[in-house]
């Protein structure tokens, strides 16, 4: 198995396990190795990590932190 086949490999995995925010960190380390020659395998690359982007900001489901505080004056 490649470096390449690694990192990619790696990509996936945290995509899988729904860690948006390092799998697209990931995937610029994967564009990082691509020769600057094969452009269309880099294009796809940057859309795969640009998704992975936009999964990361919008933020899914329940929150089950602090949803109100007050401030109180001692």
């Amino acid at each position: 198995m490649t470096d390449f086949e690694k990192e990619v490999a790696l990509a996936k995995r945290l995509e899988r396990s729904y860690l948006w925010r390092r799998a697209a960190r990931q995937w610029l380390a994967v564009i990082d190795i691509v020769p600057d020659a094969q452009e269309r395998l880099r294009d796809a690359l940057i859309a795969r990590r640009e998704q992975c982007i936009s999964y990361g900001n919008c933020f899914c489901g329940e929150y089950g932190g602090i949803s109100e505080a007050r401030i109180i004056e001692q």
